[in-house]
């Protein structure tokens, strides 16, 4: 007699844990800083099983000052505006039923947007403004954080990414987000 190939009998052979997910989350911006400076993240992947997967994200990463720090009011003309697309690999270390510790390493394509100086030149830009295309840098993305799952679908987690360096310079401005998120499993 053979097997019977159904929905039911295909979800039944998944692993736990496994399946596809939806996220997104905020940076806040500190108390010094105008809305500009407020970053955001979405991203969507899929676990392989319970401790390993595989995530495409977007991250607006706010506007940061000359240095790469969260920029204050006065500074962000001088900083960068920058986003990220990134692809990753990533890694689940559950801790109990509801808690877990994440990491992910792949590959981020970061786009700075040059501000202005105080004279109002381009910093990088033509006559204090950037180009309509953006430039996207190949780096190395590596993140860590820790998800607390509210259900079997719904999880909250707060992650730290590093995007890689905004520029040429070797001791240039690196580009990193702190986000608090809200994740969605399928």
């Amino acid at each position: 007699m053979g097997t019977a190939w159904t929905p039911a009998a295909l979800a039944q052979g998944e692993a736990p844990g496994s399946g596809w997910y939806l996220g997104g989350g905020l940076r806040p911006a500190p108390t010094a800083a105008e809305d500009t400076d407020i970053g955001y993240r979405h991203f969507g992947g899929y676990r392989f099983t319970r401790n390993w997967g595989v995530e495409l994200g977007y991250s607006d990463l706010g506007r940061n000052g000359p240095d790469g720090t969260p920029a204050t009011y006065a500074e962000q003309r001088l900083g960068y505006r920058s986003s990220a697309w990134t692809l990753a690999g990533t890694g689940v270390l559950p801790l109990g039923d509801a808690f877990s510790l994440q990491g992910r390493v792949g590959l981020s394509l970061a786009s700075p947007e040059a501000g202005t100086d105080a004279a109002g030149n381009g910093n990088g830009a033509q006559n204090g403004f950037s180009s309509a295309l953006p430039r996207y840098r190949p780096m190395v993305l590596w993140g860590v954080g820790g998800q607390y799952d509210l259900s079997d679908r719904v999880g909250l987690r707060l992650d730290y990414n590093s995007f890689g360096r905004l520029n040429d310079d070797p001791n240039g401005v690196r580009s990193h987000l702190w986000s608090i998120n809200a994740v969605v499993r399928f």
